[in-house]
């Protein structure tokens, strides 16, 4: 039946508090009292906390970012390693890529006593599934796995068909809490992904906190889900992007700003993974790739319940969503779907930064009064090459836009922030990326190797649109161990079409710019 909000209960009441939460709430007792400390010294409001970055690529299969607040950079380095050591160990229980994972033998086996972690897992996913009616479900493994299989198709064919929806069959699934034991049919094979990397951030977050509790601030960013806590960089609260639904450019302007403190935000719908060339979210009761929404974006108190119910609310009705939503405390959601309608939770608004009206036009490429023309935008198209050495690592990619004085006017892309490397992009870095103030994290789909496009609408990095006129392209990379390159492309802009292209690099591929009218 669907889930609707009892109404003889008080609304928005919490659905569990976990161990987990309860771990986040008590300890480091020492960061809580150094805050209020500064609070009252008169400190604490009037500067923006000591911040320092870090950024990994290839963990969990995409990429890790972190900020530290409050403590020195060894201190922070310190946070940096339990996280990643937490990481790699939930990793080797969670993971479903791994041949030697825990639960890879776990679904092999189909019966066992599993570590602690596995089963709380497994547990609240079974939670999960039953109190969304099924609209998310971990059992789906072998499911997933013939769409997987099937790349490229776009439609199964009736055999194949028939075969998923006998997976989808009731099936038991047997759970021992004393004995720590799970068993199940020999059709279910669980791939709790959608709630295993919300899971992992939130005990990064514990083990971070627990190895270094002088610290007054954390994020933790998996692949666009994040988690926040404490003092952030900026005396107002974390700021997190959100992507425009229907503007999948890597990097592109985020559609609003949420300001959040002690919070976690998650993501789900197309664009972000796919499964022969469809959504990669399906549909527990018909086995096939949910299309009808665009993106979802759910913020609450816990990483691990914002994925689940992020992929939840994909699969429901959206009345019966925001029901589920509305009923549990400190969750807020916003659904878009792909006719363009949106829907969003009573307190959405309530999380969204508050910004300043902006004038209509910045004059920045010259004295022309001219405006940018309605409805163009500039389109870059570029290509990473996968290269064959050893050791491969991606390149460093920074995207940015000049007048044609060299003043900077808008930061399409940077790709890649290891600190000790980004500045190979020497001419991006020493005139520009040092000096930048940018959002603590945008929360997008993960980056992947291949081709990606960039989109430029005519506004400065302040969000303000500029005139027409003379601008430069820039695009600089790099690579660890590796070549470098730095290329310009004029861009006139006024009401008329026209493209131009760049010649392949050794660390970037050829890069085709359009301008032209899409509205």
């Amino acid at each position: 039946m669907p889930f609707t909000a009892n109404k003889n209960e008080p609304a928005r009441t919490a659905f569990r508090l976990t161990p987990l939460v309860v771990a986040l709430a008590l300890i480091s007792p020492i960061s809580v009292l150094a805050a209020e400390q500064k609070a009252e010294d008169g400190q604490f409001e009037q500067q923006a906390a000591q911040a320092h970055r870090f950024h990994r690529d290839y963990v969990l299969g995409t990429s890790l970012d972190v900020v530290v607040t409050g403590v020195s950079k060894q201190e922070a380095k310190l946070a940096l390693d339990a996280i990643q050591t937490e990481i790699a160990r939930m990793d080797q229980k969670l993971s479903t890529w791994r041949a030697d994972s825990e639960i890879t033998a776990l679904n092999k086996n189909k019966a066992g006593a599993v570590s602690p972690e596995l089963f709380e897992v497994i547990a609240a996913c079974e939670a999960w599934r039953d109190k969304t009616c099924g609209a998310f479900d971990a059992r789906l493994g072998q499911l997933i796995g013939l769409w997987e299989k099937s790349q490229g198709i776009t439609d199964l064919d009736t055999a194949t068909h028939a075969q998923v929806l006998n997976l989808l069959k009731p099936d038991n699934v047997e759970m021992d809490e004393s004995a720590q034991r799970i068993q199940m049919d020999a059709a279910v094979s669980f791939a709790p992904d959608a709630y295993a990397k919300g899971y992992i951030i939130d005990r990064a977050m514990v083990a971070a906190r627990q190895k270094v509790p002088a610290a007054e601030g954390l994020l933790i960013d998996i692949g666009g889900d994040i988690r926040v806590w404490g003092s952030a960089p900026q005396k107002d609260g974390w700021s997190i992007g959100v992507q425009d639904a229907f503007n999948h450019h890597d990097l592109a302007v985020p559609s609003e700003v949420l300001q959040l403190k002690d919070q976690a935000v998650a993501f789900s719908g197309q664009g972000y993974r796919a499964l022969a060339g469809q959504s990669h979210l399906l549909d527990p009761k018909t086995g096939l790739p949910l299309q009808q929404v665009e993106q979802c974006v759910v913020v609450g108190t816990c990483a691990a319940d914002a994925d689940a119910l992020a992929t939840a609310l994909a699969a429901m009705p959206p009345a019966e969503g925001l029901a589920l939503i509305e009923a549990l405390a400190g969750y807020e959601a916003k659904l878009t779907m792909r006719s363009g309608a949106s829907y969003q939770s009573a307190g959405w608004n309530g999380l969204l930064q508050r910004q300043a009206a902006q004038p209509e036009m910045q004059a920045v490429a010259s004295a022309s009064s001219a405006k940018w023309p309605s409805g163009y935008q500039a389109a870059i198209d570029l290509v990473i090459p996968k290269i064959n050495v050893e050791k491969y690592r991606a390149p460093y990619v920074s995207v940015w836009v000049t007048d044609a004085n060299k003043k900077l006017v808008r930061t399409l892309a940077v790709w890649g922030k290891n600190e000790q490397w980004i500045n190979s992009n020497y001419v991006w870095w020493r005139r520009y990326g040092r000096q930048m103030e940018k959002l603590d994290a945008v929360a997008k789909p993960s980056r992947q190797p291949g081709q990606y496009k960039i989109a430029w609408d005519g506004k400065d990095d302040s969000g303000k649109a500029v005139s027409a006129g003379q601008y430069i392209v820039h695009i600089e990379t790099s690579r660890e161990h590796g070549d470098h390159s730095y290329q310009m492309m004029n861009l006139d802009v006024k009401a008329k079409n026209s493209s131009q292209s760049l010649p392949a690099q050794t660390e970037i591929g050829s890069v085709k710019m359009n301008f032209q009218k899409i509205h």
